[in-house]
Protein backbone atom coordinates (compact mmCIF):
# COMPACT_ATOMS: atom_id res chain seq x y z
CA UNK A 1 0.00 0.00 0.00
CA UNK A 2 3.10 2.65 1.29
CA UNK A 3 4.90 1.61 -2.34
CA UNK A 4 1.84 1.82 -4.03
CA UNK A 5 1.15 5.59 -2.51
CA UNK A 6 4.88 6.36 -3.86
CA UNK A 7 4.57 4.90 -7.29
CA UNK A 8 1.50 7.13 -7.53
CA UNK A 9 3.65 10.35 -6.52
CA UNK A 10 6.52 10.25 -8.26
CA UNK A 11 4.19 8.98 -11.73
CA UNK A 12 2.30 12.20 -11.02
CA UNK A 13 5.51 14.54 -10.42
CA UNK A 14 6.75 13.12 -13.69
CA UNK A 15 3.40 13.65 -15.90
CA UNK A 16 3.43 16.68 -14.54
CA UNK A 17 6.71 17.70 -15.98
CA UNK A 18 5.76 16.27 -19.32
CA UNK A 19 2.92 17.97 -19.43
CA UNK A 20 4.36 21.50 -18.57
CA UNK A 21 3.13 22.01 -15.37
CA UNK A 22 5.76 23.33 -12.42
CA UNK A 23 5.52 21.39 -9.00
CA UNK A 24 7.06 23.82 -6.18
CA UNK A 25 10.42 22.85 -4.97
CA UNK A 26 9.67 22.98 -1.18
CA UNK A 27 6.76 19.52 -2.31
CA UNK A 28 9.63 18.05 -4.32
CA UNK A 29 11.76 18.16 -1.14
CA UNK A 30 9.24 16.90 1.30
CA UNK A 31 8.29 14.00 -1.01
CA UNK A 32 11.89 13.27 -1.44
CA UNK A 33 12.32 13.52 2.59
CA UNK A 34 9.59 10.76 3.09
CA UNK A 35 10.71 8.94 0.28
CA UNK A 36 14.31 8.68 1.62
CA UNK A 37 13.31 7.63 5.35
CA UNK A 38 11.12 5.01 4.42
CA UNK A 39 12.54 3.40 1.86
CA UNK A 40 15.95 2.84 3.84
CA UNK A 41 14.45 2.51 7.09
CA UNK A 42 11.15 0.68 6.58
CA UNK A 43 11.61 -1.08 3.63
CA UNK A 44 15.80 -1.86 3.82
CA UNK A 45 15.12 -3.37 7.09
CA UNK A 46 12.06 -5.19 6.07
CA UNK A 47 14.24 -6.76 3.35
CA UNK A 48 16.50 -8.08 6.69
CA UNK A 49 13.74 -9.46 9.03
CA UNK A 50 11.15 -10.94 6.24
CA UNK A 51 11.77 -14.17 5.67
CA UNK A 52 9.54 -13.86 2.88
CA UNK A 53 11.59 -11.77 0.91
CA UNK A 54 13.31 -13.66 -1.29
CA UNK A 55 14.45 -14.38 -4.82
CA UNK A 56 12.57 -16.70 -5.98
CA UNK A 57 11.80 -16.55 -9.99
CA UNK A 58 9.25 -18.66 -10.65
CA UNK A 59 6.78 -17.46 -7.75
CA UNK A 60 5.26 -14.14 -8.74
CA UNK A 61 3.95 -13.23 -5.17
CA UNK A 62 7.48 -13.62 -3.95
CA UNK A 63 8.86 -11.52 -6.49
CA UNK A 64 6.64 -8.80 -6.13
CA UNK A 65 7.27 -8.69 -2.46
CA UNK A 66 11.02 -8.54 -3.48
CA UNK A 67 10.75 -5.86 -5.75
CA UNK A 68 8.63 -3.65 -3.10
CA UNK A 69 10.88 -3.63 -0.70
CA UNK A 70 14.35 -3.80 -2.35
CA UNK A 71 13.84 -1.47 -5.63
CA UNK A 72 13.01 1.41 -3.28
CA UNK A 73 15.96 1.49 -0.96
CA UNK A 74 18.32 1.43 -4.31
CA UNK A 75 16.78 4.15 -6.11
CA UNK A 76 16.36 6.74 -2.93
CA UNK A 77 20.73 5.25 -3.25
CA UNK A 78 21.43 6.50 -6.41
CA UNK A 79 19.33 9.68 -6.03
CA UNK A 80 20.83 10.92 -2.48
CA UNK A 81 24.29 9.50 -3.34
CA UNK A 82 24.30 10.35 -7.60
CA UNK A 83 21.94 13.35 -7.58
CA UNK A 84 24.07 14.93 -9.80
CA UNK A 85 24.44 12.39 -12.84
CA UNK A 86 20.59 12.01 -12.48
CA UNK A 87 20.28 16.21 -12.60
CA UNK A 88 22.84 16.22 -15.41
CA UNK A 89 20.57 13.34 -17.52
CA UNK A 90 17.54 14.74 -16.48
CA UNK A 91 17.80 17.87 -15.62
CA UNK A 92 13.59 18.92 -16.15
CA UNK A 93 12.13 15.86 -14.58
CA UNK A 94 15.03 16.08 -11.60
CA UNK A 95 15.97 18.95 -9.83
CA UNK A 96 18.28 18.03 -6.82
CA UNK A 97 19.47 21.55 -5.95
CA UNK A 98 18.09 21.43 -2.10
CA UNK A 99 20.08 18.79 -1.41
CA UNK A 100 22.61 20.36 0.80
CA UNK A 101 19.76 21.48 2.79
CA UNK A 102 18.36 17.94 3.83
CA UNK A 103 19.09 17.01 7.57
CA UNK A 104 18.14 13.94 9.12
CA UNK A 105 16.48 15.00 12.80
CA UNK A 106 15.60 18.72 13.51
CA UNK A 107 11.51 18.47 13.46
CA UNK A 108 8.53 17.42 11.41
CA UNK A 109 10.99 19.47 8.39
CA UNK A 110 13.53 17.18 8.77
CA UNK A 111 13.88 13.68 6.64
CA UNK A 112 13.13 11.64 9.74
CA UNK A 113 9.94 13.79 10.61
CA UNK A 114 8.62 13.78 6.92
CA UNK A 115 9.13 10.04 6.72
CA UNK A 116 7.05 9.22 10.34
CA UNK A 117 4.28 11.81 8.60
CA UNK A 118 4.07 9.35 5.97
CA UNK A 119 4.22 6.40 7.78
CA UNK A 120 0.96 7.77 9.83
CA UNK A 121 -0.89 8.16 6.94
CA UNK A 122 -0.24 4.68 5.84
CA UNK A 123 -1.55 3.29 9.20
CA UNK A 124 -4.30 4.88 9.67
CA UNK A 125 -5.20 3.86 5.46
CA UNK A 126 -4.43 0.61 6.56
CA UNK A 127 -6.00 -0.24 9.87
CA UNK A 128 -8.96 1.95 7.95
CA UNK A 129 -9.15 -0.57 5.32
CA UNK A 130 -8.39 -3.79 7.89
CA UNK A 131 -10.99 -3.01 9.90
CA UNK A 132 -13.99 -2.17 7.79
CA UNK A 133 -12.69 -5.12 4.66
CA UNK A 134 -9.50 -6.67 5.13
CA UNK A 135 -9.52 -8.48 8.26
CA UNK A 136 -12.56 -10.97 6.96
CA UNK A 137 -11.08 -11.17 3.52
CA UNK A 138 -9.16 -14.48 3.81
CA UNK A 139 -10.98 -16.27 6.25
CA UNK A 140 -11.41 -19.89 5.73
CA UNK A 141 -14.85 -19.97 7.17
CA UNK A 142 -17.88 -16.98 7.33
CA UNK A 143 -17.74 -15.08 10.25
CA UNK A 144 -21.16 -15.64 11.04
CA UNK A 145 -22.55 -18.34 9.54
CA UNK A 146 -19.56 -20.56 9.26
CA UNK A 147 -20.00 -22.12 6.22
CA UNK A 148 -16.79 -22.16 3.86
CA UNK A 149 -15.63 -19.05 2.14
CA UNK A 150 -13.78 -19.77 0.02
CA UNK A 151 -11.17 -16.78 -0.01
CA UNK A 152 -9.67 -15.15 -2.78
CA UNK A 153 -7.92 -12.35 -1.40
CA UNK A 154 -4.70 -12.09 1.07
CA UNK A 155 -3.59 -9.94 3.55
CA UNK A 156 0.15 -9.06 4.76
CA UNK A 157 -0.70 -9.12 8.41
CA UNK A 158 -2.62 -13.17 7.72
CA UNK A 159 0.46 -14.25 5.76
CA UNK A 160 2.43 -12.91 8.65
CA UNK A 161 0.26 -13.70 11.34
CA UNK A 162 0.39 -17.71 9.43
CA UNK A 163 4.21 -17.60 9.56
CA UNK A 164 4.15 -18.24 13.25
CA UNK A 165 3.60 -15.06 14.59
CA UNK A 166 0.67 -15.94 15.85
CA UNK A 167 1.69 -18.57 18.20
CA UNK A 168 4.07 -16.02 20.49
CA UNK A 169 1.50 -13.08 20.08
CA UNK A 170 -1.32 -15.95 21.31
CA UNK A 171 1.21 -17.16 24.22
CA UNK A 172 2.26 -13.89 25.94
CA UNK A 173 -0.43 -11.43 25.56
CA UNK A 174 -3.63 -13.57 24.29
CA UNK A 175 -2.95 -16.50 26.67
CA UNK A 176 -3.94 -18.81 24.51
CA UNK A 177 -3.00 -22.83 24.35
CA UNK A 178 -0.65 -23.41 21.26
CA UNK A 179 -3.30 -25.47 19.63
CA UNK A 180 -5.68 -22.62 19.73
CA UNK A 181 -3.01 -20.80 17.53
CA UNK A 182 -2.42 -23.41 15.17
CA UNK A 183 -6.23 -23.69 14.60
CA UNK A 184 -6.79 -19.88 14.41
CA UNK A 185 -3.60 -20.45 11.61
CA UNK A 186 -5.23 -22.77 9.46
CA UNK A 187 -8.56 -20.76 9.33
CA UNK A 188 -6.93 -17.42 9.18
CA UNK A 189 -9.35 -16.42 12.12
CA UNK A 190 -7.96 -13.64 13.58
CA UNK A 191 -9.90 -10.94 15.52
CA UNK A 192 -9.25 -7.35 16.01
CA UNK A 193 -7.21 -7.58 19.16
CA UNK A 194 -4.32 -9.83 17.36
CA UNK A 195 -4.27 -7.33 15.11
CA UNK A 196 -3.96 -3.96 17.08
CA UNK A 197 -1.28 -6.25 18.79
CA UNK A 198 0.17 -6.73 15.31
CA UNK A 199 -0.14 -3.22 14.15
CA UNK A 200 1.74 -1.82 18.22
CA UNK A 201 4.96 -4.20 17.45
CA UNK A 202 4.97 -2.80 13.77
CA UNK A 203 4.94 0.31 14.43
CA UNK A 204 7.75 0.12 17.03
CA UNK A 205 9.71 -1.58 14.53
CA UNK A 206 9.00 0.65 11.69
CA UNK A 207 9.63 3.67 13.33
CA UNK A 208 12.77 2.76 15.04
CA UNK A 209 14.36 1.60 11.46
CA UNK A 210 13.59 4.86 10.90
CA UNK A 211 15.33 6.40 13.48
CA UNK A 212 18.28 3.70 13.18
CA UNK A 213 19.08 2.24 9.79
CA UNK A 214 16.98 4.98 7.90
CA UNK A 215 20.10 7.08 9.90
CA UNK A 216 23.03 5.30 9.18
CA UNK A 217 22.44 5.19 5.31
CA UNK A 218 21.41 8.71 5.17
CA UNK A 219 24.97 9.90 6.85
CA UNK A 220 27.79 7.18 5.36
CA UNK A 221 27.73 5.89 1.84
CA UNK A 222 29.85 2.68 2.54
CA UNK A 223 26.77 1.83 5.42
CA UNK A 224 24.23 2.22 2.99
CA UNK A 225 25.58 0.32 0.25
CA UNK A 226 26.67 -2.64 3.13
CA UNK A 227 23.24 -3.05 3.72
CA UNK A 228 21.95 -2.86 0.47
CA UNK A 229 24.55 -5.92 -0.84
CA UNK A 230 23.92 -7.93 2.09
CA UNK A 231 19.92 -7.70 1.66
CA UNK A 232 20.62 -8.73 -1.97
CA UNK A 233 23.12 -11.82 -0.99
CA UNK A 234 19.90 -12.62 2.12
CA UNK A 235 17.57 -12.83 -0.49
CA UNK A 236 19.20 -14.81 -2.84
CA UNK A 237 20.29 -17.17 -0.11
CA UNK A 238 16.80 -17.45 1.12
CA UNK A 239 15.75 -18.68 -2.59
CA UNK A 240 18.58 -21.00 -3.00
CA UNK A 241 17.01 -22.49 0.45
CA UNK A 242 13.63 -22.70 -1.33
CA UNK A 243 14.34 -24.06 -4.37
CA UNK A 244 16.49 -26.74 -2.44
CA UNK A 245 12.98 -27.44 -0.11
CA UNK A 246 11.48 -27.49 -3.49
CA UNK A 247 13.94 -30.11 -5.20
CA UNK A 248 14.32 -32.16 -2.50
CA UNK A 249 12.25 -32.59 1.04
CA UNK A 250 8.83 -30.94 -0.30
CA UNK A 251 9.04 -34.23 -3.12
CA UNK A 252 10.19 -36.44 -0.90
CA UNK A 253 7.11 -35.70 1.67
CA UNK A 254 4.40 -35.69 -1.35
CA UNK A 255 5.63 -39.12 -2.54
CA UNK A 256 5.84 -40.39 0.83
CA UNK A 257 1.89 -39.59 1.52
CA UNK A 258 1.17 -40.14 -2.12
CA UNK A 259 3.12 -44.05 -1.65
CA UNK A 260 2.28 -44.04 2.38
CA UNK A 261 -0.28 -47.23 2.49
CA UNK A 262 2.81 -49.31 0.17
CA UNK A 263 5.03 -48.07 2.48
CA UNK A 264 2.87 -49.42 5.66
CA UNK A 265 2.69 -53.03 3.73
CA UNK A 266 5.88 -53.20 2.93
CA UNK A 267 7.18 -52.54 6.69
CA UNK A 268 4.31 -54.60 7.47
CA UNK A 269 5.63 -57.87 5.58
CA UNK A 270 9.21 -57.60 6.53
CA UNK A 271 8.13 -57.46 10.01
CA UNK A 272 6.60 -60.69 9.74
CA UNK A 273 9.25 -61.94 8.03
CA UNK A 274 11.22 -61.37 10.69
CA UNK A 275 9.20 -63.46 13.10
CA UNK A 276 9.33 -66.11 10.42
CA UNK A 277 12.88 -66.16 11.28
Amino acid sequence: CMNFIGIVLLALLLSCEVAGLSVSVEVRKWFFKALLGVSCGVLLSANIALPFVACVFHDVNTMTGLFIHLMPPMVVYTFWWHSDEITASWPKAFNFAYMDEIRYFGGMDSVAGCSTFLYFMWFLFYISFMLLVGINLPRKYEKNSGALANPKYDTVFHSTMRMGVCIPIGTYFRKRKRATSLKLMEENDFDTVDFFIYMMFHMILALGSIYTVGYGCFSNKVFHKVVLGGSVVLAVVRGANRYTYYSTKMYTRALRKEFAGILDQDKHQKGEYSRMD
